[in-house]
């Protein structure tokens, strides 16, 4: 991908980084606290599945040959042409169906099969099913995170932060959107473990330097690093002048505080070189920049071949830079509602995500659940291929593929495809992670409704004909395999290593 990058290029580059993190200036402080070195911190990635994404369209499908009650062609059903079953799997899934060449749709495209995930990481796999307790996007999406409010108000990435993220400069990161946005509401949940967000991947790196890049090295713009301490000292000096500083404002007290503390910090840590993304089309050494070492070491250009104009792709590769890095122990992101257009004219993304099954059910599911699989496959390949003093990253790491809810379960007699459907609160989870129950399938599906039966959470025991698994059962899975605690944690020692 080829861009011109000219000095009025880079200011315009800078001022977009503002956008990309917005919450910079809300973020931890670590004036008098570090994380104990003998503790490896564990690492949890959310890619939230935004619109519905329907386990009964990926990793738990009905057969067409096993359909049954009054009306069988009547239920989303697949026929064996269009699943897939590895040997030894405990996973059938529906095959990518624009390679298959039986459906599918020339305006949308992704060719990654849903069983190529199975195939690399299948026994660090859970699908659990869940009985959801809302159809809105954002009260269920919210709920997807913090467990319908088991936690008393923490998402499990507050939570997780707070166990595993104390020291880093970045404990929690939020790259999503929506619901899986929203804050927790615990008042015990401190200020450092809330999720800085992040608006923009690419410009982010940016954002995380308040001077270097802002001119061509040599420029006699450029201030020196002398002269730029006074001009902050100076500042120090008006702020304390100001006649804001004669009200008690807490919330100014502490953009104060984090100015103060969490830019040097961050400044001197060079985030703005281990994050940067950009590798090509911009003349970083220039202006005294260089892409993050990463690219070139671990080829994260092939892992992530449209990094530029893919934003889903460069969520991904900076969620992995984080995790990388150590500044980060709790990382989300995922599709939004808006497409990705790559160079090509291909369309990367449904629009809306997984709620254009509104207008195509078939070919959004199948879409989007290969975009979601592709990411999750790259994250996992990236994190087994990172060495650590104890193993690698991913022994350490869990990923949580969250929903909002589940689709509608029926189509018109004997349809393939070009049908829409509603949002239901019959679904399931897919869960990634070594310190989970591999090439397990918790619950499944009644073959006459296609609705999800439930499960036992100590003893794993299928429950037909119904579900009582809810968003806390979720939450309390990834809580007992990351080692945090807290008074209402569910037994679920059914999907626990």
């Amino acid at each position: 991908m080829t861009r011109s990058f000219s000095s009025s290029g880079r200011r315009s580059f800078l001022r977009g980084a503002a956008a990309a993190g917005t919450a910079l200036a809300l973020g931890p402080s670590f004036a008098s606290r570090a994380r104990a070195d003998t503790v490896a911190p564990r690492l949890l990635f959310v890619i939230g599945a935004s619109g519905g994404a329907s386990i009964i369209d990926s990793f738990l499908p009905l057969p067409a040959t096993q359909a049954s009650g009054p009306s069988p062609n009547e239920l989303i059903a697949y026929p064996d042409v269009a699943l897939t079953q590895l040997p030894g799997s405990a996973f059938r899934v529906v095959k990518n169906l624009d390679n298959l060449g039986v459906g599918g749709s020339p305006l949308f495209r992704c060719t990654f099969e849903h069983s190529e995930l199975v195939r690399a990481h299948g026994q660090d796999m859970l699908v659990a099913t869940v009985q959801n307790t809302s159809v809105n996007h954002v009260v269920a999406q919210s709920r997807a995170m913090n467990g319908a409010g088991i936690d008393g108000g923490r998402t499990i990435l507050e939570a997780a932060a707070m166990t595993h993220g104390e020291g880093m400069i970045l404990p929690a990161v939020n790259l999503a959107s929506g619901g899986y946005l929203e804050p927790g509401t615990h008042a015990a949940v401190p200020d450092w473990a809330r999720a800085e967000i992040v608006n923009d991947p690419i410009r982010f790196a940016a954002s995380t330097d308040g001077s270097r890049g802002l001119f061509p090295t040599g420029d006699r713009r450029m201030p020196r690093a002398g002269l730029l301490a006074r001009a902050r000292a100076t500042r120090e000096q008006l702020e304390d002048l100001s006649p804001l500083a004669m009200r008690t404002s807490p919330m100014r007290s502490r953009y104060l505080e984090l100015r103060r503390t969490l830019q040097p910090r961050m400044e001197a840590a060079d985030l703005i070189d281990s994050l940067m993304l950009v590798s090509s089309g911009f003349d970083l050494a220039a202006y005294g920049l260089s892409p993050s070492p990463a690219i070139e070491e671990m080829g994260l250009l092939d892992v992530f071949p449209h990094l530029l104009e893919d934003r889903f792709q460069a969520q991904t590769c900076l969620a992995y830079l984080l995790a990388r890095e150590g500044l980060s122990a709790a990382i989300a992101w995922g599709p939004g509602f808006a497409p990705s257009f790559l160079a090509d004219g291909t369309i990367t993304d449904t629009p809306i995500s997984f709620d254009f099954s509104h207008n195509d059910h078939v070919t959004t599911q199948n879409v989007m659940w290969a975009r979601v699989a592709s990411q999750v496959d790259a994250l996992a390949r990236l994190l087994k291929a990172t060495p650590t003093s104890d193993g690698t990253l991913w022994d350490r790491s869990l990923v949580y593929v969250a929903t909002d809810f589940g689709r509608d379960r029926t189509r018109p007699a004997g349809a393939t495809g070009g049908f829409g459907t509603g949002h239901h609160l019959s679904n399931g989870n897919v869960f990634l992670s070594p310190l989970l129950r591999g090439n397990t399938v918790l619950g499944g599906v009644a073959t006459d409704t296609a609705l999800t039966d439930g499960w036992d959470p100590t003893t794993g025991a299928r429950t037909p004909g119904r579900n009582d698994i809810r968003e806390g059962h979720l939450y309390s899975i990834v809580a007992s395999a990351l080692g945090i605690d807290f008074p209402n944690r569910l037994d679920v020692r059914a999907a626990v290593r």
